[in-house]
């Protein structure tokens, strides 16, 4: 019997510990080496480029919900046919069922290493990254900036200190499919990704 009691008195007490924890959010990382969700509570998972195309869209389905991916496929493409899949104004590029790039338009619920973002001035971004804008551009107004993980390539739209970054991608690009316009929210369905 005492033991008895000492184990209700442990559940009593074990109930009264407060709320659970929160959920943690995610906000999405994308680098030069492939995608990372990293959570609020210092947990983070990566996803190189290489990945399973399943393993990628299964947490990005977790942070967006799958409902809003779209998948698309383009033939088009100069390093031969991928297919896509999109959240919004991010796109993830696929050969071969494994993850070989990003593109990130302006009002992406993400960011790109080292803080940089799509919609950010010309200013800004000189503030935040040495970049070097590419002799012979394949888009007019590319630029490519350095990271620890390695390169990432951008576009800025218009000239001088108020031009604007308008996308950012690295890895295996595709000119001929581009990401969803931007939606007004940039948060996800479910709540659990803070942009």
């Amino acid at each position: 019997m005492r033991g008895a009691a000492a184990m209700v008195v442990a559940l009593l007490l074990g109930g009264c510990g407060g709320e659970p924890p929160a959920a943690p959010t995610y906000n999405l990382v994308l680098d030069a080496q492939g995608v990372v969700f990293a959570g609020s509570d210092a947990t983070y998972a990566r996803f190189p480029f290489g990945t399973s195309k399943a393993d990628v869209e299964r947490a990005a389905a977790a942070v967006y919900g799958d409902a809003k991916a779209r998948r698309t496929n383009s033939a088009e493409c100069g390093a031969g046919p991928m297919a896509f899949t999109s959240y919004g104004a991010i796109q993830l590029g696929f050969q071969r069922d494994r993850l070989v790039g990003w593109t990130m338009r302006r009002a992406a619920a993400g960011a790109g290493e080292g803080g940089i973002a799509p919609g950010i001035t010309r200013m800004q971004l000189d503030r935040l990254a040495a970049i070097r804008m590419m002799p012979d551009p394949a888009v007019p107004g590319e630029f490519v900036y350095r990271t620890p993980t390695g390169p990432i390539r951008g576009v800025l739209a218009g000239r001088g200190p108020q031009a604007r970054v308008e996308a950012l991608f690295a890895g295996t690009a595709c000119a001929a499919n581009r990401p969803d316009p931007p939606t007004s929210s940039a948060s996800s369905q479910n709540g659990t990704f803070a942009g």
